[in-house]
């Protein structure tokens, strides 16, 4: 399957009939500008969105104005899915580019669950995985120094950029300003400069404004070993019933 539709198939193979289920959600899609507020934290939850193209970031404000960037989607993602159990949700999502997003309103979401259990155990094993990124994220703000950090984040950010066919020879675009990876990895953006220049000079990569090289993958990946291992890896997981070509 073609991206951005990969994430869909993480863990269940659709038919075509849930594939076209998949592709009515892009019949609202709506264009987003960069730095548009898709749905703001405290807003009452009316659905989940689809990200079709561009880049978009799940933040939360502290209350001191701060902000925490918990989480960089890439198209193919949901956006919104963790708020799905509250009233009012609890994360902003902002378009970090020009973005094209598909809302999926609540009354989609519930029927998907209760007449298509393959596509929602897809899903909702989908969403599992995002839990388990999360949980390596904490692990590398609590315990990890700032270049520890922005490696592995580039390297987690490279893997996700060819799933969606977004890197290519080793080459990807980060369109995140300092400030932005500063509030992403919890580091100034002093820090996130220092740090983007030592890894310039180590010569394991390369960067020419937004776009990325990874020259040297394997002497990147020794620099995160404190860091506890990657287990976004898996099989195909269940196949709920023999998938025909209709249904």
């Amino acid at each position: 399957m073609l991206p951005p539709y990969h994430r869909l198939e993480e863990f269940v193979p659709l038919t075509p009939a849930e594939m076209r289920i998949a592709e009515g959600w892009t019949s609202s899609k709506r264009s987003v500008k960069r730095h548009h507020i898709i749905r703001r934290e405290g807003d009452q939850v009316a659905g989940v969105f689809f990200l079709l193209a561009g880049w978009v970031g799940s933040s939360v404000m502290l209350r001191d104005g701060r902000r925490q960037i918990v989480k960089v989607h890439l198209p193919g993602d949901m956006l919104g899915f963790p708020s799905l159990s509250l009233v009012h949700a609890g994360e902003t999502l902002e378009a970090l580019t020009d973005a094209v997003i598909c809302p999926i309103p609540n009354a989609v979401i519930g029927k998907l669950l209760m007449d298509n259990p393959r596509l929602a155990t897809g899903l909702f094993l989908s969403t599992q995985k995002e839990r388990v990124a999360l949980m390596q994220k904490l692990s590398w703000l609590g315990a990890t120094s700032a270049l520890e950090r922005m490696v592995a984040f580039l390297l987690d950010l490279y893997d996700r950029a060819k799933s969606s066919g977004l890197a290519k020879e080793n080459r990807f675009e980060v369109p995140l300003t300092q400030q932005q990876l500063g509030e992403l990895l919890g580091l100034t953006a002093v820090h996130v400069n220092r740090t983007l220049k030592r890894l310039d000079s180590s010569g394991l990569l390369e960067r020419r404004k937004a776009l990325v090289r990874l020259i040297d993958i394997e002497g990147l990946q020794k620099m995160t070993a404190n860091i506890p291992p990657c287990f976004a890896h898996h099989d195909a997981w269940v196949r709920l019933g023999s998938p025909s070509s209709d249904a």
